[in-house]
């Protein structure tokens, strides 16, 4: 049982939350194992489950970055695009451009107007292989980031006592009214995903960190154990995934996130720079790993070293090193830049949440 305090004994919760950034670190390794396994010829499914503990962790960060003195709705948007927009449109003006320029280097890639302006927009839609993603595919994820992030913005709206319920409520509505709608529809599909429900469960951690109602440390190793063991028996078991995402990924996801908070909310957590860096360069990692993937198994083809032990630990190093180059020198200046023009750099420092990262699109698409 919990011990819950009166507010006015609450410890402080520590300003910087390690165990999240790792764990982004964490999931955004998984699936970079995941795409660059797969392109070795081989499987590591359960890699894809990073983007269900990066929707926990979503949900969690939203809520702590607002439960004190909330923003508007509208600063609260503009943060989130500080954040989401300038590296995801950056890079897919470059891929456009590079198709247009160059169609052998993206063969498979169709681009029109119509797929320009919903990819840089976040609409869902299906392309010419009835994949619902963008023109830069891991962007799946951020139609679902953007979509809750408008949710969350009217939820800032009412009184801090209803907002986590009436958030809550409005994802289980969507998700609810699914069967009503025709789930082949690309925007019906994504807004009405069980999905949605893993931000939901992301919000209730952050306001149980918030009111410093999580179990202790043991008790946190154990959900930590147990989120780890419930991604190996899915991997293991040969489930279809998709089928009860939220269940079979979302869960031990949520264990997973659940556990590390707890172990930090009732102790300390080591600084691990390896881990606090590839925490900071997950989303450009996300972004920009496939990219990397494929040039590497591009030039292992040219040299006749296309090996499935080459192309996957080629892969894994140059997804890592694209990942930590490309925030170096492109995502931290794009974000200063726009925290220059929308916003004072204090305000913009208090909002520095996490980004999402993914693998296969919750269709089952690869």
């Amino acid at each position: 049982m919990v011990e819950l305090r009166p507010a006015t004994e609450l410890r402080r919760p520590p300003a910087e939350v390690r165990s999240i950034q790792y764990l982004r670190g964490f999931a955004a390794f998984g699936v970079l194992i995941y795409h660059a396994a797969e392109r070795a010829g081989g499987h590591f499914g359960t890699g894809a489950a990073g983007v269900d503990v990066f929707f926990v962790i979503s949900g969690f960060i939203m809520w702590v970055v607002t439960c004190g003195k909330p923003p508007s709705p509208g600063q609260f948007l503009i943060r989130r695009v500080q954040r989401i927009v300038p590296l995801y449109w950056g890079l897919t003006l470059l891929v456009v451009g590079v198709a247009l320029a160059a169609p052998w280097i993206f063969p498979a890639m169709q681009v029109t107007a119509e797929a320009v302006v919903k990819s840089l927009f976040f609409v869902p839609y299906r392309d010419h292989t009835g994949l619902i993603a963008p023109l830069v595919i891991p962007g799946w994820t951020l139609n679902y980031e953007m979509f809750f992030y408008v949710l969350f913005a009217f939820g800032l709206m009412a009184p801090v006592r209803l907002r986590a319920w009436l958030v809550s409520a409005a994802l289980v509505a969507l998700v609810a009214i699914r069967p009503l709608g025709d789930v082949t529809n690309p925007v019906w599909a994504t807004y009405t995903n069980p999905l949605l429900l893993e931000f939901g469960a992301g919000i209730w951690l952050g306001k149980a960190w918030a009111e410093d109602r999580l179990p202790g440390v043991r008790a946190g190793w154990a959900l930590v154990f147990a989120g780890l063991i419930g991604f190996a028996v899915a991997g293991f078991s040969g489930i279809d995934v998709e089928r009860a995402r939220f269940l079979i990924w979302g869960l031990p996801a949520l264990a997973l996130v659940a556990g590390a908070v707890a172990i930090e909310r009732n102790g300390t957590v080591p600084r691990l720079k390896p881990l606090q860096a590839l925490g900071d360069a997950s989303y450009s990692l996300y972004l920009v790993h496939g990219l990397a993937i494929s040039a590497v198994v591009r030039l292992l083809d040219m040299a006749g070293l296309a090996s499935p032990a080459l192309i996957l630990a080629g892969g894994l190093i140059a997804g890592v090193v694209a990942g930590l180059i490309t925030y170096h020198l492109v995502e931290k200046p794009l974000m200063g830049l726009f925290k220059t023009g929308l916003g004072s750099r204090r305000t913009a420092h208090r909002s520095r949440p996490a980004a999402p990262v993914p693998p296969p699109a919750p269709t089952g698409n690869p």
